[in-house]
């Protein structure tokens, strides 16, 4: 039972460090400090702009189907 409330501790801390913003240089430092090779983008924030990400496909000029008949 003890396992299950650790794990429980462990993972509000997670979540409220994430919501505050602190995992991620926290998790870099660990990282750092294992000796861990992790390269990172030189900016973390980069913004990928999407124009359209569902194009809307061209309709057939002709209905093939009906042109058979």
């Amino acid at each position: 039972m003890t396992w299950f409330y650790l794990h429980c501790v462990i993972a509000i801390v997670i979540v409220i460090a994430d919501a505050r913003g602190t995992l991620e240089p926290t998790v870099k430092k660990l990282e750092q400090k294992f000796g861990i090779p992790v390269y990172y983008a030189p900016n973390d924030s980069m913004e990928v702009e999407i124009s359209d990400p569902y194009p809307i496909q061209d309709a057939p000029e002709q209905d093939t189907f009906n042109n058979r008949r």
